[in-house]
């Protein structure tokens, strides 16, 4: 066991480089600078070197010893589009764009294990691949380019991990089995025939149609799912209209869908489908339904998460490690790689613990207490 203590003289090497990427963010498939200083990193630390997986991704491959396993870690690069509230000397100075998910900590992390393991060879019984991925924040991701790339054919399983500030620094969170839901998006256009508003009877009215579609679509979650099956259909936007004494020709509406299996996942595609157009059709109008598909559910191999629990209780304590009964319903793109292989998903705490107001992930006032940043990077390196 490789403890944190032992880890102290990375620890000005990772908060630089989290500093540097957290003031320069950049949203993803654009991800050029940050993608550039992580090529010339792993070139400086005998990596070979694969550019360009999904447009600004990195893959690195450091051969170790005595043949063995070859174990893939990953990390994401990409910020989000946010405008950054935090008063600090690496604040953001790209405008309205922000690490606001903690995707520099992770990438920084991440170097620094691969530099622990440049001048470490000879602890590395085995071959070391690490991914550098673009874009998690974008549908349906950069993680699928990775796979259909073909760079976890050689790979025998697979290791990623996410800083959060739900929990507090020193706690790992790690959920066997379903870990987070799948997360697609769907657009439902809602054509009518527009009318003035003092004369709905001669027109068809979308603008009506899209609220019952709205109301509809939650009877799929609260009527088709079984109780015992986690779902949500958020509508986020509705958009017609141009005056108040108009009907319009057109409703159009967005949202998201959030399940945990395959199963429920494409039943909930289906349901929607037949639901929007049958409502339309009632109403004289026609609905044209878009689903984009996102990540699929994120699922733990049991086998492997049992693995990692118990570095993680050696690392930080058993009362440290929390096995949650629940899954989060937000998406997350490593779920590509738990189709193809098996490993786990790992959350890491990083809040300060004096710090009571909670600014999560996706927060313009999110940030994180850098001492997490060895725990994450020592988690990668017991892993290996």
């Amino acid at each position: 066991m490789i403890k944190v203590k032992d880890l102290k003289r990375y620890e000005e090497y990772i908060i630089e480089k989290r500093r540097d990427f957290h003031k320069h963010p950049e949203v993803g498939f654009k991800e050029f600078r940050t993608s550039k200083i992580v090529r010339d990193e792993l070139l400086k630390f005998g990596f070979k070197v694969i550019e360009g997986v999904g447009v600004t991704g990195i893959v690195g491959l450091l051969i170790g010893n005595n043949g063995g396993k070859t174990i893939l870690l990953r990390a994401d690069m990409d910020a989000l589009n946010v405008q950054e509230q935090n008063d600090i000397e690496y604040k953001s100075i790209n405008d309205g764009i922000m690490h606001a998910c903690g995707h520099d900590t992770h990438t920084a992390m991440l170097l620094g294990a691969c530099k622990y393991f440049s001048e470490n060879l000879d602890k590395l019984n085995g071959t070391l691949k690490v991914v550098f991925q673009s874009a998690e924040e974008v549908l349906p991701g950069g993680g699928i380019s990775v796979v259909n790339e073909g760079h976890l054919d050689d790979v025998d399983v697979v290791f990623g991990q996410h800083i959060f500030t739900i929990e507090t620094v020193g706690t790992i969170s790690i959920k066997k089995g379903a870990a987070s839901a799948a997360a697609d998006c769907f657009k439902i256009e809602v054509i009518g025939i527009g009318t003035h508003a003092s004369a709905p009877e001669t027109g068809k009215d979308p603008v009506l149609t899209a609220s019952q579609i709205i109301i509809a679509l939650q009877n799929i979650i609260s009527r088709n799912i079984s109780p015992l099956k986690s779902a949500v259909i958020s509508v986020t936007t509705i958009h017609s209209g141009t005056a108040f004494n108009i009907i319009p020709e057109k409703a159009i509406l967005t949202g998201t869908i959030r399940s945990l299996n395959n199963e429920t996942r494409f039943f909930i595609f289906d349901r929607l489908k037949e639901t929007a157009e049958k409502i339309a059709e009632l109403n004289g109008c026609i609905a044209n339904i878009e689903i984009i598909k996102g990540y699929p559910p994120l699922i733990n191999d049991n086998e492997q998460s049992d693995f990692v629990i118990k570095i993680a209780q050696d690392l930080v304590g058993i009362e440290n490690v929390k096995i949650p009964d629940e899954p989060l319903m937000g998406g997350e793109d490593f779920a590509y790689y738990l189709e193809k292989r098996p490993g786990c998903f790992v959350w890491l705490g990083g809040r300060n613990k004096n710090q009571e107001t909670v600014y999560y992930n996706h927060n313009p006032k999110f940030n994180i207490d850098e001492s997490s940043l060895l725990i994450g990077t020592a988690m990668h390196i017991n892993i290996v």
